[in-house]
């Protein structure tokens, strides 16, 4: 355990490292202390935060660089009331609902305007619902034994699959046969379409047994393709300029599985989740900090928003950011799932 002074002295060392990238100096912390300490004393703490392994330093009388159990300690104390300022604030909500009616553009522009923010790598997704639910179909006529399934899934995402026809039919056949089945299951999860008793002919139940088969496939992918942007930002920060650690995120960039590892511990309800370093599964991660959280309404459609940055971050702007960024995400999922249903709040 370290003492009230010796975590005042910490969270100083770590928001000066954070700011200007120097070991941080006994004398410069002193002049930071709510009451006047002398040096000496500052670096006799410095000394046990060192045996304690939050800080490094190369001699004795040498400044003070933070660990990531630090950075940990900072992080915590920086509360859960991190706010923006509120022109930020209305700037953000302006972006967001400029593209409310887009569900497509929306991890775009939260990436492109995170990455913009915080000048770091930005993650997001776009919102996912919890049980995938039969939409619409169209059945499109391609050759005499071959027709198009067309299914429109939540948030207007369109999937297709090839149905091979045991006997030829016509686009009239396969728009009656698609309005029939719409009627029929419209609104459905994949649950309930199977456990619906409807009589159907064969080619209906076939046509039915495929899009069942979207819907599984659906459900098996946990989180749908990340939009990244940033890297440009990233790769000119003083921490990485050089360094064998830009070239093990551009490989942990390239093979998109590593950001799902991003996304595998955070909370279902709307906490921000920060993992620093060592702390990271993914060892191609732990050069680096990530801050992420879900966005969306509990248990009807969620998606993921956050940022990869080197662990000398601003971490308060970062938190503050994914945060009310995430805040915004929900209202637009509420919006368009026609909820009056609580949104995630990170």
């Amino acid at each position: 355990m370290i003492t009230d002074r010796q975590r005042q002295v910490l969270n100083i060392i770590v928001g000066e490292y954070i700011e200007g990238g120097l070991p941080v100096s006994s004398e410069s912390v002193a002049t930071r202390l709510p009451r006047v300490v002398s040096p000496a004393t500052v670096r006799n703490d410095m000394s046990e935060l060192e045996e304690a392994g939050y800080i490094t330093r190369p001699y004795t009388s040498a400044g003070g660089v933070p660990s990531d159990g630090a950075y940990r300690s900072y992080v915590e104390s920086l509360g859960v009331n991190l706010e923006l300022d509120m022109d930020l604030q209305n700037e953000m909500r302006r972006k967001v609902h400029g593209v409310r009616r887009n569900v497509e553009g929306w991890p775009r522009m939260a990436a492109h305007m995170l990455a913009q923010l915080v000048r770091c790598i930005a993650v997001a997704t776009p919102p996912r619902a919890i049980e995938t639910r039969w939409k619409h179909i169209e059945l499109v006529y391609l050759q005499e034994f071959l027709a198009l399934l067309v299914m429109v899934l939540e948030e207007t995402r369109l999937k297709q699959q090839l149905i091979p026809l045991k006997v030829p039919v016509t686009q009239d056949d396969l728009t009656r046969t698609s309005n029939r089945l719409n009627s029929y299951f419209r609104g459905l999860t994949r649950n309930q379409v199977s456990a619906h008793n409807v009589e159907l002919t064969s080619f209906e139940g076939s046509v039915t047994q495929a899009a069942l088969d979207i819907l599984v496939d659906e459900e098996r992918q946990e989180l749908a393709e990340p939009y990244v942007d940033g890297l440009r930002h990233f790769v000119h920060h003083p921490d990485l300029v050089g360094s064998s650690h830009a070239l093990g995120l551009a490989e942990l960039l390239e093979d998109r599985s590593h950001l799902q590892s991003i996304f595998s511990d955070i909370p279902a309800e709307g906490v921000v989740h920060v993992a620093i370093g060592s702390e990271n599964k993914a060892d191609l991660l732990r050069p680096f900090s990530v801050v992420v959280t879900r966005y969306g309404i509990p248990e009807e459609a969620t998606g993921v928003v956050g940022i990869v940055g080197p662990t000398r971050m601003e971490y308060a702007s970062a938190i503050s950011n994914v945060r009310y960024l995430s805040y915004l995400m929900s209202e637009l999922v509420s919006e368009v799932h026609g909820t009056h249903q609580r949104p995630i709040i990170g």
